[in-house]
């Protein structure tokens, strides 16, 4: 069976390039069907980090949020055309709304659809845990990020959600997915 992947990436800068080197590995490694999804300062973020041109070679649909129905995904997630959904890496602004069960973009509407029609989620919070974060920008300089107790606290507040699985790092997707796939 070839899992149908919805992929969501929000505005985060922080492991973006590390998510989509694992999902274009583990989409050629094993054809997964994989359809991205990019919100609108996800496009913003692909951009400015100068991964555009990977996305488009390496993923065969990419659809970008127009309002928080449109494209329509909505639909096909809740009628089964995608065995689950991803979001990696998400902004704590996003993981806040999926924490306060608020759905006014396209990802987050997605995610709280999904849930209902009981297609598992899985996301990837960038803020977990408190302390300080060194992440990379475009330009290959680092920063630390300090960490805020809110965004960590809402992070934590995923866990707790029925049909919801957080993932520490990108890099367990391929382990995380394949136990998902084998109870199918």
């Amino acid at each position: 069976m070839t899992p149908r992947i919805a992929w969501g990436i929000t505005g985060s800068g922080d492991k973006l390039t590390e998510s989509i080197d694992v999902m274009s590995s583990l989409r050629k490694k094993h054809a997964w069907d994989v359809d991205v999804i990019l919100s609108k300062a996800g496009e913003m973020v692909v951009t400015w980090y100068k991964l555009w041109g990977k996305i488009k070679q390496d993923f065969d649909k990419v659809f970008i949020e127009s309002t928080a129905n449109t494209p329509f995904l909505v639909g096909p997630l809740q009628l089964g055309k995608y065995d689950l959904l991803l979001l990696c890496p998400t902004t704590s602004n996003t993981t806040a709304k999926i924490a306060h069960g608020i759905a006014d973009s396209l990802l987050t509407n997605c995610v709280a659809q999904a849930m209902k029609a009981g297609v598992h989620v899985y996301v990837f919070p960038v803020d977990q845990k408190l302390g300080k974060v060194e992440t990379i920008l475009p330009s290959n300089k680092r920063i630390t990020l300090n960490m805020r107790d809110i965004d960590v606290k809402n992070a934590e507040k995923l866990r707790s959600m029925k049909g919801l699985t957080v993932l520490s790092s990108p890099k367990e997707i391929e382990s995380v997915l394949f136990k998902f796939l084998a109870k199918k």
